[in-house]
């Protein structure tokens, strides 16, 4: 039997668009899908996905709303769907500051209005409003019309919608659709993300799209992610809010809809001394200037310039908090000093709304790594003068561009006082930093692994300290490729002692990294020898009791201490001591490593 075109084949179920209609009306639903916060957990709105589509007799969404579309009734049914979908949304029990994602079909683009005052009045009756309401469009549609699109942009945000650019990367025209809508949020195709853990093009692709959009001012949703090392890699790279079944799937019973969802969130990478000296710093210096809603007149902004401000901009924000961006002082001047400009200014028609003076500026989150915010304002050209801060997606106050070159400066000068000068790795203060964070944080298995240069005391005297410091080069720069692993860290205590510390990874798991460590020393480090004594596999040299005696060659050998999941240790003379016995046994074993698990001594020889 030949399948029958799509319209057609439904032609028979629906006589007319009245009775479609009707059957909409009594079948479909929607499920509510949160959109968290990356950080924190708290929920900052749900996505709106229709249901029960296949009671219809359809297959997907797509297919009823082309059949919608194609009888003429798309209008009618985009309102019924908005309806069923705000009247679920009011009626949850616990909105708190979220908001309700509704997608919008393109087609509806050619609509007079867009439907956007029919929502307005939805919301209305529910005690709703337009700020909870994030309208999203598909990056993936192909909308031929730029100037339909950017009308719908600028109508929505007239009226306080946010936007939101939904399946980015899907579509062909991805840069020319940002241009064109400027969109609040932007969401990241699920392609993207999909075992980005695993794949160093779509983690790259992925932060070169976060980096992008926090420079025009927007916030970023990874979407379907579904494992907690994809959400590890889409948080690490910067991504704002997560969406997908690690958080939950779509919801119908919004019982079951929550507020905050609890994440296990992965601990920071490489958090030593510097970098949190940095986020105190950064958090000091931003300025919590007041802020004008973007519903303000112009009379308020003529206020707020006229005041004596430091600052040559406004922080603008919406009704939720969130920032839009800056107005800045010299445009409103290029009006002031124009003749007649001030009362042009306060006409009624001017004054209504000052969306077209309102600047994109770089956003970022109070958390946001120095390194990125210093990325941030790398282009010259743009005259923001600095960047938005924010907490919890809210406006928290503004960072300027010479506050944070400052805050950079310091932070290099800090990272240099406390390298290593000769192998240029985190030196002592940090490496004690890292432990003693480490150990008190039971939220993960940890492990810290003293190595050691054997026999190099030796080696040092027979071939000279130049040739010692190319042995003690070339180690450090075998462990950081090492530690270049997101949850290592690495650093030098002094001398030919090194540290790892090793974050979510079994006993079992960091020694065998470690043992893939000195078989590469082990094999490198031969090259150091002349021919002789690397034949002979020794050098003969004094002892330190002035004795001569053959030495092996260079090896490392590593004590390494297991901390499990659950463990708080705030004791570090402890740790000391097992770390002092297992670096003892470690050189006495065959294999040159001694392990234990905290407070478990016994069977720690490894041979």
């Amino acid at each position: 039997m030949t399948a029958q075109p799509l319209a057609e084949s439904h032609i028979s179920g629906f006589p007319d668009g009245k009775s479609f209609l009707e059957r909409s009306e009594g079948l479909l639903d929607y499920a509510f899908q949160p959109i968290v916060d990356a950080d924190s957990g708290d929920t900052y709105g749900f996505e709106a996905l229709l249901r029960n589509v296949g009671q219809m007799g359809f297959e997907t969404p797509a297919d009823i709303f082309d059949f919608a579309a194609k009888t003429g009734c798309l209008r009618q049914f985009e309102l019924l769907l908005r309806k069923k979908a705000i009247v679920k949304y009011a009626a949850l029990r616990d909105r708190g500051n979220t908001k309700l994602f509704l997608n919008v079909d393109t087609r509806l683009l050619s609509v007079d209005g867009y439907l956007l005052d029919e929502t307005l009045r939805l919301l209305t009756v529910r005690g709703l409003k337009s700020s909870q309401i994030v309208l999203e469009n598909s990056e993936a549609d192909n909308v031929r019309d730029s100037e339909k699109l950017k009308h719908f942009a600028r109508a929505s945000r007239k009226l306080g919608f946010g936007l939101a650019m939904d399946d980015y990367g899907r579509g062909y025209s991805q840069l020319q659709s940002l241009y064109e809508l400027e969109p609040d949020i932007l969401k990241i195709d699920q392609f993207f993300i999909r075992d980005i853990q695993n794949n160093a093009r779509k983690r790259h692709l992925v932060k070169t799209v976060v980096d992008m959009a926090h420079i025009l001012g927007m916030r970023v949703v990874a979407e379907g992610v579904e494992t907690l090392q994809e959400f590890s890699i889409c948080r690490e790279v910067g991504c704002d809010l997560i969406q997908g079944f690690l958080i939950s799937p779509g919801v119908m019973d919004t019982q079951d809809l929550h507020t905050h969802y609890k994440l296990e969130i992965p601990a920071p990478k490489n958090p030593d001394l510097v970098s949190m000296t940095d986020r105190e710093m950064v958090a000091k210096e931003v300025k919590q200037l007041v802020p004008l809603r973007d519903n303000a007149r112009m009379q308020e902004v003529l206020t707020f310039l006229g005041a004596g401000r430091v600052n040559a901009f406004i922080p603008v924000v919406n009704a939720s908090g969130e920032p839009r961006g800056i107005i800045r002082e010299k445009d409103i001047k290029t009006f002031v000093y124009m003749p007649f400009g001030r009362d042009l200014l306060l006409n009624p028609v001017m004054s209504g709304s000052i969306g077209r003076f309102i600047h994109r500026c770089p956003i970022a989150g109070i958390g946001t790594p120095l390194d990125q915010l210093v990325g941030m304002i790398a282009d010259e050209e743009d005259e923001a003068g600095g960047i938005i801060i924010t907490n919890k997606g809210r406006y928290y106050g503004f960072l300027t561009t010479t506050a944070l070159l400052k805050i950079s400066n310091e932070a290099r000068i800090r990272a240099a006082e406390n390298q290593n000068p000769l192998t240029k790795l985190p030196g002592n203060a940090s490496i004690i930093q890292y432990v003693q964070l480490h150990a008190s944080t039971p939220d993960f298995e940890r492990c810290f692994c003293y190595l050691d240069l054997d026999n190099f005391k030796p080696f040092n005297d027979v071939y000279g300290f130049a040739t010692g410091d190319r042995a003690l080069l070339l180690f450090s720069e075998i462990v950081k490729r090492f530690s270049a692993r997101d949850d290592l860290f690495a650093g030098h205590i002094g001398g030919d002692d090194f540290f790892i510390g090793a974050r979510g990874r079994t006993l079992k798991g960091t020694r065998e990294l470690i043992l893939e460590l000195q078989e590469q020393f082990r094999h490198q480090a031969e090259s150091l020898y002349d021919s002789n004594d690397r034949l002979n596999g020794y050098i003969q040299a004094q002892d330190r009791f002035g004795v001569e005696r053959i030495f092996p060659l260079l090896r490392c050998s590593a004590a390494i201490l297991h901390l499990p999941a659950g463990m708080s240790v705030d004791r570090k003379d402890i740790i000391g001591r097992q770390i002092a016995i297992l670096k003892s046994e470690a050189k006495n074993a065959a294999i040159g490593i001694a392990e234990a698990t905290f407070g478990q001594m016994a069977n720690s020889k490894a041979n």
